[in-house]
């Protein structure tokens, strides 16, 4: 007869991804102002925009 191994632990519960680019605050302005647009070219253009106001943009990359 072979003994019973005792039941294994669970693993432990794994948490959510941190979001990297983008927080709750801007997942909310993306649904809300640009439904249906990838999210990526808004925050692409977003970016492109700001970096042009503050001269750390040499040229429109096509």
């Amino acid at each position: 007869m072979t003994a019973r191994r005792p039941a294994e632990p669970a693993p432990p519960a794994r948490r959510p991804q941190a979001r990297k680019y983008v927080n709750v605050a801007a997942a909310e302005l993306l649904a809300r102002c640009f439904p249906g647009m990838v999210p990526a070219r808004v925050i692409e253009e977003a970016l492109r925009e700001k970096a042009a106001r503050e001269g750390r943009l040499p040229g429109r990359r096509t």
